[in-house]
């Protein structure tokens, strides 16, 4: 009996981890992907889009420079940390007649709102790529997300089919990355064990967005010392063939677009310029 109770309560943990983390997974962790950021003094462009939605929820475009060879659509990761990009990204392209139209989802950066769940940020990030084709002068655009932002710009990509799609520090999918995240940290590490992709209400991924976009040229950069999103994860999977893969030597999770800044903006400008098909 000594020995029964204690073993008892060991089980009845166990068994409340795991059942906790499920129930979390299903129904809590997308609303916590995007986390409340505060409008940034340095975000000084004036607002150029308002996509909102019937749920409170909006995403707000900012515009950086002035499109004399159309547009890029930039999506930040999931902190929107938007101030670094104004300094260290954004002048190349501009530098070259790429208008960057930088966006800001719910919550984040003077956006309005609180999204509950992805959903709501695919629908809102695509109904901006469609406003940002009709604005931009030549209706031409290149979406182009980094870290979270590569899922949802690969999605907004696959609906409204633009002159290219640019990725940076990319997950495979939205299961991945969670696992990554949970084998980062000793006591979250078993929940890993969990299926955690039959789990989820739906498990974004590459692989299904760049399947209905085969027209659509797509270059991802993924940096060699990235732990956060790994090259060797993305290629786990297997790469979608109409997916091309730049190895940034070096980069990590915070600096491989610094790395790539050039071959990046390059990207973009050959994509705007190729001849419409």
């Amino acid at each position: 009996m000594k020995i029964r109770t204690p073993l008892l309560t060991i089980a009845a943990f166990v068994l409340f981890y795991f059942v906790a983390g499920a129930c979390f997974f299903r129904f809590g962790v997308e609303s916590l992907v995007l986390p409340h950021v505060a409008l940034s003094a340095q975000t000084t462009a004036p607002l150029f889009l308002r996509i909102g939605g019937d749920d409170g929820n909006a995403i707000l475009v900012r515009r950086y420079g002035t499109p004399k060879v159309d547009c890029v659509v930039f999506f930040p990761g999931q902190h929107g940390n938007i101030s670094a990009y104004i300094r260290n990204l954004f002048p190349a392209f501009v530098a070259h007649g790429i208008a960057v139209l930088a966006v800001a989802y719910p919550g984040q950066n003077g956006a309005p709102g609180t999204p509950h769940h992805l959903h709501e940020i695919m629908v809102l990030a695509t109904q901006t790529a469609e406003a940002a084709q009709a604005t931009c002068p030549g209706h031409r655009i290149v979406l182009y997300g980094r870290s979270l932002g590569s899922m949802v710009a690969a999605y907004a990509a696959a609906k409204t089919h633009p002159a290219g799609l640019i990725l940076d520090s990319a997950a495979r999918s939205f299961s991945s990355a969670i696992r990554l995240r949970l084998n980062a940290r000793w006591y979250l590490a078993p929940l890993a064990l969990l299926p955690v992709p039959r789990l989820l209400a739906h498990d974004y991924s590459l692989a299904e967005a760049l399947s209905s976009m085969r027209d659509v040229p797509a270059v991802v950069f993924q940096g060699t010392a990235d732990r956060e999103t790994p090259l060797s994860d993305l290629r786990a999977a297997g790469m979608p063939g109409n997916l091309k893969l730049v190895v940034v030597s070096g980069g990590t999770h915070s600096t491989t677009d610094l790395l790539a800044r050039d071959r990046t903006m390059q990207t973009a400008l050959t994509m705007l310029r190729a001849p419409r098909t």
